[in-house]
């Protein structure tokens, strides 16, 4: 069953214009949407609002102590983490790829949401969908795999439709994802940075802006 083939339950929604309003409206009202990213399908919810944030902890069955990445763009990210010399960089040069960068967190973001860490993880999306949502959405928006905790991601509709009793909002179109596999992820709040998950981007990609960027995986965030 492709993804064209779901659109007639009426959580399902196409990649269009009224798709993307629907989401927009669904985000904004605390609910939670399936949604295809850059890389996979992932859960997305407001990250201030606690019991939005709990529905998407108790869908993926996932630690506490794991908190969600929060996507939004190179506009909102300073509202959103301190930005130092090397996530400025890091923005500017390689963002909108699947990329996450590990910042010191602004207080916009619930210390509850970080489990009191006061770090953040934040990424950016290019697709139709997660761009509108990230620019029109007042609130900031977390964004995490759409799977159960500990399994595979999952890189279409027909997988991710599983969960639709669950949520509020699943928009179909699996052209979208096209790193099919996670962000990779850098700790940018040490000297040099360090990449704490090796996935979309390779070392040498990213070297190309910090040559001094190196791999330690014992720093991973999410």
């Amino acid at each position: 069953m492709n993804a064209n083939a779901l659109i007639n339950h009426p959580k399902v929604f196409r990649s269009d214009e009224e798709g993307i309003a629907r989401a927009i409206e669904v985000l904004s009202q605390g609910g939670v949407a399936i949604l295809p990213a850059d890389t996979v399908y992932g859960f997305f919810a407001s990250a201030v609002r606690q019991p939005s944030v709990e529905r998407v902890y108790q869908i993926k069955n996932r630690e506490k102590r794991k908190p969600f990445v929060i996507y939004t763009n190179e506009q909102k990210v300073r509202d959103i983490v301190h930005m130092n010399v090397y996530g400025e960089k890091l923005v500017t040069e390689a963002w909108p790829k699947a990329l996450s960068l590990i910042l010191q967190k602004q207080d916009i973001i619930p210390d509850w949401f970080t489990n009191n860490q006061s770090t953040l993880a934040v990424m950016t999306a290019q697709n139709k969908v997660v761009s509108r949502v990230i620019a029109e959405v007042s609130e900031p928006i977390l964004g995490t795999t759409c799977n159960l905790s500990g399994e595979p991601e999952m890189k279409t509709a027909e997988e991710v439709f599983q969960f639709i009793d669950q949520v509020d909002i699943l928009i179909a179109d699996d052209s979208i994802p096209i790193y099919n596999k996670p962000s990779t992820m850098i700790d940018c709040t040490v000297n040099p940075p360090k990449i704490a998950r090796l996935s979309s981007l390779t070392l040498e990609e990213l070297q190309e802006i910090i040559p001094e960027l190196d791999i330690d995986l014992s720093r991973r965030f999410a």
